[in-house]
């Protein structure tokens, strides 16, 4: 990092080998398609398992559609079985091979599999009926760029889903309160929060960015777009400062907290739907009772 200015060398470098994500899922063969299938099983029955239905794996069949950072491919993966013509992009070689053996282990078509930059996507302008990014905005150094250039390649009247993270219960216990109070990583960073979150971010941590965004900030980044839904979303496990501690809530703490609707409170992801065309939003219920008889 030069000037305190993140580059994408820099991050390139931090998310390969050891550090691309989702491997740590399973112990079989690594590469096997045994391996694949647990990494999907664990992903969606696990520690995303909003995602089979936020992520309309089954709803774009016969569509182009493009992963922004498709890392070793799992979600592309369902959306190309489900019929979707699929494209996927990813800062780091590796990710792509492997993105690329997944397909194959698989027996499935893709369009393209490319290396590339979220902030000057090698794709052409109306490319695409769906762009799909998932955990790649918050850690990209120009975030504004890279969402600009997915409105550039979409279609007319294409749509984004999104993930980034959110200020939930965990970022404001484990990293603000336990690494940057009680461990003194605050004061240590010169009362710096940011690189207290890029310290304590990640499962290996030290990332060389990770932001946490509030609302506010995701709109006024998405700006371009004139339709855009925002849900936070999962609870999360309890930590997961290791892949094999991970400790998540018992079942019935979860559901009494999804009862309690307490995940659009304290969930740890913002999902985010944007649209580039300006379609009529659905009616309200009160002006469809008083209004439309």
């Amino acid at each position: 990092m030069k000037n305190n200015k993140i580059t994408i060398e820099e991050v390139k470098k931090y998310w390969g080998k050891k550090n691309i994500p989702q491997q740590w899922y399973s112990k079989k063969k690594p590469f096997s398609l045994a391996w694949f299938n647990e990494l999907a099983f664990k992903r969606f029955g696990k520690y995303y398992d909003y995602l089979p239905k936020d992520a309309e794996f089954e709803y774009h069949q016969g569509e182009d559609v493009l992963e922004v950072g498709c890392g070793i491919g799992t979600d592309l993966v369902e959306y190309a079985k489900y019929g979707a013509k699929v494209s996927g992009m990813d800062l780091g070689e590796d990710q792509v091979r492997i993105t690329k053996l997944n397909f194959e282990l698989h027996g499935l078509p893709y369009s393209e599999m490319k290396v590339g930059n979220a902030e000057k996507l090698p794709f052409a302008d109306n490319s695409f009926d769906l762009v799909f990014c998932f955990g790649v905005l918050h850690h990209t150094p120009n975030t504004k760029k890279a969402i600009e250039e997915m409105f550039r390649v979409l279609k007319p009247d294409g749509t984004v889903l999104a993930m980034m993270y959110a200020r939930g219960w965990k970022h404001y216990l484990k990293r603000c309160f336990i690494h940057g109070i009680l461990k003194g990583r605050w004061m240590a960073n010169g009362c710096s929060w940011q690189k207290v979150y890029n310290e304590s971010s990640e499962v290996h941590g030290f990332t060389p960015k990770t932001a946490i965004h509030t609302k506010r900030e995701i709109k006024k980044m998405f700006n371009k777009f004139p339709n855009l839904e925002l849900r936070k979303k999962r609870l999360g496990e309890f930590f997961e400062y290791k892949p094999y501690r991970t400790v998540m809530f018992p079942k019935f703490v979860r559901n009494f907290l999804y009862l309690l609707n307490l995940e659009s409170l304290i969930g740890e992801n913002w999902f985010i739907r944007a649209q580039k065309a300006d379609f009529k939003k659905d009616a309200k219920l009160w002006d469809v009772i008083f209004n439309k008889y």
